[in-house]
């Protein structure tokens, strides 16, 4: 019985390895594109011989320092922002109190469709609104977009872990004379905070990669790295390679931020999967 266990423990260990390398492999395949010239990249190889050259290009490049510049400052404030209008939403949500008691479901189910709603269904309207009000292609509007569609995941995720919080602890804060802010910062934001961070992570995952909104909205000024990655398609052809360096520099962060944060983020995923 101990050898099959162990048999078992293993071969299920090699089957976690197998999937994990699979699902992995597209992003390793386009590291190893990176480090090959174009005419090595048109024809695919796992034996090549690596050069820097590719990333040399991409990273002399003057404009990429701007383009990562610009998603960095979407990312970042753009996360902070929709942090900041979801989580006391997603409080009011579960501590408020409304004169109809369907208010609350109401409102959640608003904020649940709208995490529905694709951006080319708004793109139409939302380019004209921009236009009329000076915010296209400025870096400002493209935030303003940002916060609008990130916000209702912030109120969807952080708003289980809120209603796993006693109500008795609110109250009790409540006789004790705090405020419904310093209820929301010194009592329950601290017994959720690993779902805020694992909120915060995914919306600035979200922000990073979004290319669609980035395009339409800011194609000739304050464009994103994922727009900048566009332009290695020409109608002289793609390049493959530059395209695949640029695509590594561009998820590196991304892929760092993972790493260092994968418990938090496991754990807050995982725990907001089964509750409310």
């Amino acid at each position: 019985m101990k050898y099959r266990k162990i048999v078992k423990t293993v071969l299920l260990s090699l089957l976690v390895y197998v999937v994990a390398l699979l699902y992995f492999f597209p992003v390793l395949y386009m590291i190893l594109t990176g480090f090959k010239t174009e005419y090595e990249a048109a024809y695919p190889s796992l034996a090549f011989t690596p050069t820097l050259k590719t990333f040399a290009d991409v990273l002399g490049d003057p404009k990429i320092l701007r383009f990562l510049g610009n998603s960095l400052f979407q990312t970042l404030l753009g996360t902070l922002c929709a942090l900041s209008l979801g989580v006391p939403a997603a409080f009011a949500l579960i501590f408020g109190r409304f004169k109809k008691k369907t208010t609350k479901d109401a409102l959640y189910v608003w904020f649940i469709t709208t995490i529905l709603l694709p951006p080319v269904a708004v793109l139409i309207p939302l380019y004209l609104v921009f236009l009329r009000t000076g915010l296209l292609h400025t870096p400002f509007g493209l935030l303003l977009a940002y916060i609008g569609f990130n916000t209702p995941i912030v109120v969807w995720m952080v708003r289980s872990f809120f209603s796993d919080v006693p109500v008795e602890i609110v109250e009790a804060a409540e006789i004790d004379g705090c405020t419904r802010f310093q209820q929301l910062t010194r009592i329950t934001l601290p017994l959720v905070r690993v779902g805020v961070i694992s909120a915060g992570l995914l919306v600035a995952v979200f922000i990073w990669n979004s290319f669609f909104l980035a395009y339409n909205l800011t194609k000739i000024t304050a464009e994103t790295i994922s727009v900048y990655m566009a332009r290695f398609s020409e109608q002289e052809g793609l390049f493959v390679a530059h395209l695949s360096a640029a695509g590594t520099v561009a998820v590196l962060p991304a892929i760092v931020a993972g790493w260092m944060t994968q418990k938090a983020l496991t754990k807050g995923l995982t725990q907001g999967a089964v509750k409310g």
